[in-house]
């Protein structure tokens, strides 16, 4: 082990965009001498030895519900309390393995700063947040029992550590009011709720929508197509990581954002080996 500060690589980018073989690649690509770990964010509990993995699919199961019942604030808070798992998680792996390396598909920080408008939106929705949970523990009793028990342990336990005192369906309009602020702001407040801070780079993987859309659609294997999957859903995404790219940039000048085509066509190993050398990755 070694007691080089871990570099914290973050790969980003609709669905579709090649996520998986990108890090695939990736892991090739370090030098025998690199150790390099990796795992997945929201869905933690998809990584052998991660821990929280039964809160993680008690999550998971939040968000299926709020699918079930229809319920697309459910659904946004389901994914901002699977982000809140992911400092604990960043830290047992550093802690743990001390990698030179560190690799997570998806980062909660910049996931929530390219769904900050979709959070706004949501949060302005009024309705019955303590009748439409009390329909999605309805959901959780019969699919991931104690669940429910679980999740409102889990919450109660985040609000002391932050000193706050909102009720669990309350903390989307908190979430919107995070988002809304200017760039350094909400990166730092939302830092504090997921407990990590912005990676040392961030490879977003670019592709056209409607190739990415082609993809999911194929990967599905004729299954209905889901909502967050359509081309023109996944159009507003790769909007939202253009914008939040340039935020970032702008207010971190420091951060390495790096670009890659992962368009048909494109020689997948050429642009991930040109990104590892110019972005200088694996530099012992």
């Amino acid at each position: 082990m070694s007691d080089t500060p871990t570099r914290r690589v973050a790969v980003v980018g609709i669905d579709g965009c090649g996520k998986s073989s990108v890090l695939a690649r990736l892991r090739e690509l370090a030098p025998r001498t690199t150790t390099f770990e990796s795992f997945t964010c929201p869905d933690f509990h998809d990584t052998r030895n991660a821990p929280f993995a039964t809160l993680s699919r008690q999550l998971k199961a939040m968000s299926d519900g709020a699918d079930t019942i229809g319920n697309l604030q459910l659904k946004a808070l389901a994914l901002y309390l699977q982000m809140t798992l992911y400092g604990p998680v960043e830290r047992f792996f550093t802690d743990t393995y001390r990698p030179a390396v560190l690799v997570c598909e998806r980062h909660p920080l910049i996931e929530t700063l390219v769904y900050g408008p979709f959070y706004l939106l949501l949060a302005g929705i009024d309705g019955n947040g303590a009748a439409a949970f009390d329909e999605l523990r309805a959901v959780l009793d019969r699919t991931e029992p104690g669940a429910h028990d679980a999740i409102t342990a889990w919450h109660a336990a985040e609000m002391r550590r932050l000193g706050e005192k909102f009720e669990l369906w309350e903390l989307l309009g908190e979430v919107a009011d995070v988002v809304g602020a200017d760039t350094a702001t909400s990166v730092a407040a939302l830092g504090a709720r997921y407990r990590t801070t912005l990676p040392d780079a961030v490879l977003w993987l670019d592709v056209p929508p409607a190739q990415a859309a082609a993809r999911c659609a194929l990967r599905s294997k004729g299954a209905v197509m889901e909502a967050h999957e359509t081309p023109e859903f996944l159009d507003t995404l790769r909007g939202g990581y253009l914008r939040t790219r340039d935020l970032l940039t702008a207010a971190f000048p420091e951060l390495r954002f790096h670009t890659i085509d992962t368009s048909d066509g494109v020689d997948l190993d050429e642009s991930v080996s040109t990104c590892v050398t110019e972005g200088r990755l694996f530099d012992e």
